[in-house]
């Protein structure tokens, strides 16, 4: 792990602060959890407006697809293909695969 100095302005101290108290973790520990927390809102807005694809943000948080979707809609979000891309994607597959 490397070390990085950072400033951290005093609304977000305290919310380590709070974390730290709350989960009884050292506050450390509390500021990954967030800044890790963060990304995957990060990911997930990426996600929502079509700049990264699941398997983007499975792989950018080092996760299965299905784990990654589920932290997504944890997150509140679900797929970002409509019903005309699903439609597409069903006939490449029968194409594929015959009748």
């Amino acid at each position: 792990m490397k070390t990085k100095t950072l400033r951290v302005p005093e609304d977000l101290r305290d919310a380590v602060q709070d974390l730290s108290s709350a989960e009884h973790i050292e506050e450390s520990v509390a500021m990954r959890k967030l800044m890790y927390m963060g990304y995957e809102v990060f990911l997930a807005t990426q996600y929502r407006s079509g700049r990264l694809s699941l398997r983007d943000v499975a792989q950018r948080l080092d996760l299965p697809l299905s784990e990654a979707l589920e932290r997504l809609q944890a997150l509140g979000v679900s797929g970002n293909t409509g019903a005309d891309d699903t439609l597409a994607s069903l006939r490449s597959l029968r194409s594929r695969t015959g009748p």
